[in-house]
């Protein structure tokens, strides 16, 4: 057998020739399609074909699969997908402009087998850097996630959600925090729906996505179940390119030098000069390089803004704060830095900031650092104006601001542990035994919760500012010390101490004191949550732990998980949250106490009824009179019929002795 030889491309003429004579030449349809590949055609066994074994097949036989590049028949799985019975989610409008994934569940770790090229546009990332792997290489910003490991850079609750209804195969949808290629985050709501094959065994999974950020218009309806309708079409997203138009606003040169301001002639002095690179001679370089002096050892970060939100100055305590250098932020805007979510919120306040030039400028949002992953910082400042160059900026002060981290274990554990220690005096309701406390590492209250005043008596206003020692025992002072000293080595403390009341009494308690802004011993925290509760153990509470607790929340979350860095959505959507939930609670709550009270209301005038001895007649024994009257031996002996002819009777009498005693008289 002869080797197929590859075939050369035919002339015009020889194809006119072969058109006209009995089959002497054929044209090779193939050869256009897969060019010097065909010459490479083998056997299974690995040997080469024959002319007659690589013979095309007739012309009643029409190739198949040779117009798709990726080899895969996406269009048949948004079929499927659009005509699933009984859909969760409602997916709104799909084509092939929509964002998406295929991953392949029969494989090991589920890998992506397709991407749409606007998931390409979406991510930055190229589909040879995309296909075979797992989707978590998105939760990152340098794409690289071990798959089971904690995330640092995204929520791991959202991240638990999405892999649990994978497992279960079932329909879902969540906003987590994705990555493009270099590192710029997106909120990313994706809704992945599983795709059965014709065993009904689940072998894909299509992931739609879409950047909130940039698309907020995208969500179309949220349905009564929760979930979103929304418009995956990304037909005009621009395309990311990594690195590229970071740099957009030039900082002027007017912002490079530190202003003088007001000039102090105290600054020439011998302290004051050893200190700076100057001799003092000249009064305005004296006043600016003490400024500058300042500025670099403030720990705090010094920073202007323009309008628009570019950094225009940058102390050099940025490095430490955010673990950039002051070069890699000048002419960057504020967002590359920013949270996704906490984008919006700030750059409002920004340009409401330039309306008024006395107002105190408070910013509240995360920053992403350099290496460390996102933190919140804190950032007051005023707008200057500067009328003699026409100019505005704002200049901020920024320091990283501690928020509360307790999980829910630290809790269970800490509980179980003072009910085994105290026997119980009484049964009593948490929430009317107990408050929680915001304290500094020096016994200082910075925060207290209402109940304080069923504890201890004392509102919550009077503890607020006010230091723990003037409460505690004398004999507990320094137990209290020995706690605060631990706590802030990170260490979770129990202690037996008693507290004096509003009214001068001495009443036994339990604190316990947590670290504040740390978990699970690691780190040092900068304040203490402590939990003071009367020895009032319920018995419920005492054998399981803190029984009001809901055991399955799972262990290791934080209780303040609306606070977490890498959670998707803002601070202010979370406390907008947490004050509808209040309210629809205090709802309950008094809906449940009015019940309560006419509910026992009601049983107590049964039971009052039931307990009152049944009325009888003196006279007829009658027992279901409408009234009682009064009777020879007293009031409420006779029923109603009796009574009133009792009292005839007894008037008759009287007239009848009125009239004797007259006659009488006569």
């Amino acid at each position: 057998m002869q080797p197929f030889q590859q075939q050369q491309q035919p002339t015009l003429e020889q194809v006119l020739q072969s058109a006209n004579s009995d089959n002497t030449f054929q044209v090779d349809p193939l050869s256009d399609i897969l060019g010097s590949q065909q010459a490479q055609l083998t056997t299974l066994e690995g040997q080469p074909l024959t002319s007659e074994e690589s013979a095309l097949p007739p012309n009643n036989a029409p190739l198949t699969g040779i117009y798709s590049n990726s080899g895969f028949d996406m269009i048949g799985i948004l079929s499927r997908i659009v005509n699933r019975p009984n859909p969760q989610i409602n997916l709104g409008p799909i084509d092939m402009s929509c964002s998406f994934l295929v991953t392949d569940n029969r494989q090991y770790d589920c890998p992506i087998v397709y991407c749409s090229p606007n998931f390409e546009t979406l991510t930055g990332y190229r589909s040879a850097e995309i296909i075979g792997r797992n989707c978590r290489f998105l939760q990152a910003p340098d794409g690289q996630v071990t798959g089971g490991s904690r995330r640092t850079h995204t929520d791991n609750l959202a991240v638990y959600h999405l892999k649990s209804y994978l497992l279960q195969k079932k329909e879902h949808q969540a906003s987590i925090i994705n990555y493009r290629k270099g590192g710029q985050p997106f909120v990313n709501l994706v809704t992945v729906i599983p795709v059965p094959d014709e065993s009904n065994q689940t072998a894909f999974f299509v992931g739609l996505q879409v950047d909130l950020v940039e698309q907020p218009n995208a969500i179309l309806e949220k349905m009564k179940d929760g979930t979103y309708s929304v418009n995956y079409q990304q037909i005009n997203i621009p395309p990311y390119i990594p690195g590229y138009g970071a740099v957009v606003d030039p900082v002027d040169e007017y912002f490079r030098e530190i202003p003088t301001g007001a000039l102090t002639s105290s600054l020439a002095k011998p302290e004051i000069l050893s200190l700076v690179t100057c001799s003092g001679d000249n009064e305005q370089q004296l006043q600016q390089e003490w400024n500058k002096l300042l500025i670099d050892q403030t720990v705090d970060f010094i920073h202007v803004l323009s309008l628009k939100g570019f950094f225009l100055y940058c102390s050099r305590s940025c490095s430490t704060i955010l673990e950039y250098d002051p070069e890699e932020l000048l002419g960057h805007s504020l967002s590359s830095i920013t949270h996704p979510s906490d984008i919006v919120p700030v750059m409002r306040d920004i340009k409401d900031a330039a309306s008024d030039s006395e107002r105190v400028v408070s910013f509240l949002f995360r920053v992403r650092r350099k290496y460390s992953g996102y933190m919140w910082m804190e950032c007051q400042g005023k707008l200057h104006v500067d009328h003699s160059k026409g100019r505005k900026c704002l200049i901020m002060a920024g320091r990283e601001r501690p928020v509360y981290r307790l999980p829910l274990k630290e809790i269970i554990n800490a509980n179980v542990n003072v009910a085994d220690a105290v026997e119980p005096y009484h049964s009593g309701d948490p929430l009317s035994t107990e408050f929680w406390s915001k304290m500094t590492l020096e016994g200082l209250y910075f925060r207290v919760t209402p109940p304080s005043e069923d504890v201890l008596g004392y509102p919550r206003d009077a503890l607020q500012g006010s230091s723990i020692y003037r409460y505690v025992g004398d004999s507990n002072i320094t137990d209290i010390t020995h706690a605060l000293r631990s706590v802030g080595q990170g260490q979770i403390v129990n202690l037996k101490h008693t507290m004096r009341n509003q009214r001068g009494q001495y009443v036994p308690v339990i604190s316990t004191f947590y670290p504040g802004d740390t978990a699970f011993g690691v780190g040092r925290p900068t304040f203490a949550l402590v939990q003071t509760r009367l020895q009032t153990i319920d018995d419920i509470k005492r054998v399981n732990g803190a029984a009001y607790i809901d055991p399955a929340r799972p262990g290791d979350e934080n209780i303040f998980s609306e606070i977490e860095t890498v959670r998707g959505t803002s601070w202010q959507y979370e406390l907008h949250q947490l004050q509808q939930a209040n309210a629809r609670l205090r709802m309950q709550i008094e809906k449940l106490s009015t019940g309560k009270d006419k509910k026992s209301k009601k049983k107590k005038g049964a039971a009052s009824s039931d307990d009152e001895p049944k009325m009888i007649c003196a006279h007829c024994q009658r027992t279901d009179s409408p009234e009682w009257r009064k009777g020879p031996n007293g009031p409420k002996e006779l029923c109603n019929a009796c009574g009133l002819k009792y009292a005839k009777a007894s008037k008759s009498r009287e007239d009848e002795v009125a009239a004797t005693a007259v006659t009488a008289e006569n």
